[in-house]
């Protein structure tokens, strides 16, 4: 794999060259700081320019012009990176050494014109109200899985944090949204967006760039800001509990953790190894003290958020042992910070990661995800990220874990009011 960075001005280029597929892989990523009052109009947005364009006025119509050009795949996804918004547009299609001269260029050519041609009528997107309420049910759909529903209400509590809030949006916002308001955002992101674009395959270095010289409609230069840390949460003395109720087979026991003072190192790579030993596994010290030795637990697990500076751990309980897990909870973090780990335990974590790492070359789009946290996140190459992973110590784990706190309790139960209580 070999990565080429280019700076277009309006944009960023990435080439990441590999004889590895026989496809070419494209995704373009509008970036914007993240913005609660921008989620449902821009999952709209998402939606709405892979649903029609100027020339394609239904799916029916994307669906035959996609078959043409050999099936190419086109999806559109909707993500955060710590203080951003990322709206990204992707395809993948057949490398024209195996089709026929210049698909190369009508496929990318399709994907933008899908981006910079749309459906629109008098300034307005025309035929919203779809594809509003196929958003709406995907809001709505959010509660019915228990285990997100928990999480949300968790994040919910932090106030007006990045993720604090439901990442389709909200079904007050979409109610107020028409045609020509979607329009007006759209050309906010054309204009106002920081765009990289990342393409992965064998092709010929010029002819991409002039492919995207060509086509890319955005001369708009904006100054690079890639500040994605979000800030800390305040430090608390007492932990505070919250109580949801929901029709739920199983109490879903969720714990909000911050991350305090940790260094880029830490961030990259030994937080990830701490949560992993922490919760990550069936031979985790949260999975082997809830689960296996006292049966109170049918799954529990953590997960850092290096970049917002949390971590979460959740588990689905029978309601009476809720005081039981929490205790074992706090003792499986304070294990953590005695160092009452294995060598084999975190050998077993660093493995994984590094396999993580491996993995991500064996698909386009892990490779783009790789040169993405490269170009924005962390400078380092996959060598250097596998030789840092393997050289972690075990006193570097134990600090990093003595800079986890544990802030808010959150549990989703079966009836009942809500409530909040401090302990």
């Amino acid at each position: 794999m070999i990565l080429e960075n280019y700076n277009m001005g309006a944009y960023n280029l990435h080439f990441i060259k590999t004889n590895k597929f026989k496809t070419i892989s494209v995704e373009i990523d509008f970036r914007r700081l993240e913005k609660k009052e921008d989620t449902t109009i821009r999952n709209l947005l998402k939606m709405a320019l892979i649903d029609s364009n100027f020339e394609y006025k239904n799916q029916r119509d994307l669906i035959i012009a996609t078959e043409n050009l050999y099936d190419i795949k086109i999806s559109s996804i909707l993500s955060r990176l710590g203080n951003y918004s990322n709206l990204s547009f992707r395809t993948k299609f057949l490398n024209e050494k195996y089709t026929e001269d210049n698909m190369n260029e009508e496929s990318i050519r399709f994907l933008l014109d899908l981006i910079f041609k749309p459906n629109i009528d008098n300034n307005s997107f025309v035929e919203i109200d779809k594809i509003k309420n196929k958003l709406k049910k995907s809001i709505v759909l959010t509660r019915d899985n228990k285990l997100k529903y928990a999480i949300l209400k968790l994040f919910e509590t932090t106030k007006n944090m990045p993720y604090s809030y439901n990442t389709m949006g909200n079904v007050d916002d979409l109610k107020n949204i028409d045609g020509k308001m979607l329009y007006e955002y759209y050309n906010k992101v054309i204009n106002e967006d920081l765009i990289d674009i990342y393409v992965v395959g064998n092709f010929d270095t010029k002819g991409m760039k002039d492919i995207f010289k060509n086509y890319f409609n955005v001369k708009t230069f904006k100054k690079q800001n890639n500040n994605f840390i979000v800030k800390e949460l305040i430090p608390r003395k007492r932990i505070v509990k919250y109580k949801e109720y929901d029709d739920v087979n199983q109490t879903q026991v969720t714990l909000l953790c911050s991350l305090h003072a940790l260094s880029e190192y830490e961030r990259n790579y030994v937080i990830k190894v701490y949560s992993h030993i922490l919760g990550g596994s069936s031979n985790s010290v949260l999975f082997q003290n809830i689960r296996e030795k006292n049966s109170y637990a049918y799954y529990v697990n953590s997960d850092v958020k290096a970049y917002d500076n949390i971590m979460i751990i959740y588990s689905g309980i029978e309601k009476e042992n809720i005081e039981k897990v929490l205790k074992l909870m706090k003792i499986a973090l304070l294990k953590m910070e005695k160092g009452d780990f294995s060598n084999d335990d975190m050998n077993a974590a660093v493995l994984t990661m590094v396999n993580s790492v491996e993995a991500s070359l064996d698909s386009p789009f892990g490779m783009i995800s790789q040169a993405m946290s490269q170009a924005l996140i962390n400078p380092d190459d996959i060598n250097t990220k596998i030789k840092k992973y393997q050289n972690i110590k075990k006193e570097e784990i134990i600090a990093v874990a003595k800079k986890v706190k544990l802030h808010t309790v959150l549990t989703l139960e079966q009836g009942g009011s809500d409530e909040e209580d401090k302990s």
